[in-house]
């Protein structure tokens, strides 16, 4: 990441009843983009969350959000910066009054003409498919639509830094497109964004500066062969175009714009071209070999980098050395397009 961080932690770390939950050595996450959480439950994604919000005291480190520590700053500080940041929560918790008025509290709390909140409001509820529902008790919504008035309420607020637990749970298949439209334009106007979620096709749709937590600890990148290009289509063949040219054979009913992943442990990696139902194969030279576990992780140029994970068997057999002429063979099935 190049430019200023709008969060950091370091030496950060959570206990509850004795067992750490959270322990990062080091993170910064920059301002203006996306960052998303990746991990399963207990991986420590909320609880982070929480600590950013001002919410969790940690139980030691260092935190700084928008270059202020929540836990050692006055009252008066802190309450500035819980202004210009805003959690929204997986199970939201809307009050007893209409969808309107649940999207303009805060708008209200803090002394915002009666013009611009309804502007606000409304803008908010057609983005986010909620115009219908304004007059609607918000007590009577679905857990979706409960979700997407919460995103509302927060959104209204245009804070600098939008902390988001799992947007799209209980979220329809429809309304999805409008959540992340509405996170997308939130971004648009200079946010940063942090969302944790479970969903690995989520995470890469919404962002590529994706953190995986594991037991609370900064894990390996869940995906390393993450592509962004372009879907065309060539007859009855469909490609992604990546990179400078580079033309990979993938199988989705997508066009444009794409995100698209390749498993490492999918690629197979040979000295010369092999036999093979596989449709994509790229001649390259290997420019680094890395431990991953009991495997190997060799990174190729093809054109555009790209990984395979082999055995230290494989790596022995072959004799791979940075510089050697591989290629690498995969199949269309293989590329996950998000």
């Amino acid at each position: 990441m190049s430019g200023a961080p709008a969060i950091r932690v370091a030496n950060l770390t959570k206990v509850f009843a004795g067992e750490t939950v959270l322990d990062l050595d080091d993170l910064a996450l920059e301002a203006g983009r996306v960052h998303v959480l990746i991990g399963g439950n207990g991986a420590g994604k909320t609880t982070l969350l929480r600590i950013l919000a001002g919410l969790e005291l940690p139980t030691t480190g260092v935190v700084e959000v928008l270059g202020t520590d929540p836990y050692a700053t006055s009252r008066g500080q802190r309450r500035d910066l819980q202004r210009r940041v805003t959690l929204c929560f997986q199970n939201p918790y809307l009050f007893h009054s209409s969808v309107r008025r649940n999207i303009d509290f805060g708008l209200r709390a803090r002394g915002v003409s009666v013009q611009d909140r309804n502007r606000r409001v409304g803008a908010a509820a057609e983005a986010l498919g909620l115009t219908h529902l304004l007059d609607r008790a918000a007590r009577t919504l679905s857990g979706g639509e409960s979700k997407r008035v919460s995103l509302a309420r927060a959104l209204v607020l245009r804070p600098e830094v939008m902390l988001m637990d799992e947007p799209l749970a209980n979220v329809d298949a429809v309304s999805v497109f409008e959540v992340e439209a509405a996170i997308r334009d939130l971004l648009g106007q200079g946010s940063t964004l942090v969302i944790a979620t479970h969903q690995l096709d989520q995470a890469y749709r919404l962002s590529a500066d994706v953190v995986r937590l594991e037991r609370g600890r900064v894990a390996p990148s869940a995906v390393d062969n993450l592509l962004d290009g372009e879907i065309i289509q060539r007859g009855e063949t469909t490609f992604l175009l990546a990179g400078s040219g580079v033309e990979i054979r993938v199988m989705t009913n997508r066009s444009g714009p794409a995100r698209a992943a390749v498993d490492p442990s999918a690629v197979l990696v040979s000295r010369e071209a092999v036999k093979s139902s596989a449709q994509n194969a790229f001649p390259g030279r290997v420019t680094a070999l890395q431990e991953r576990g009991t495997g190997i992780l060799v990174t190729a140029d093809v054109g555009i980098p790209l990984q395979a994970l082999i055995t230290q068997e494989s790596l022995r057999s072959f004799g791979f050395t940075i510089g050697s002429e591989v290629i690498l063979t995969f199949k269309a099935a293989s590329v996950t397009v998000f």
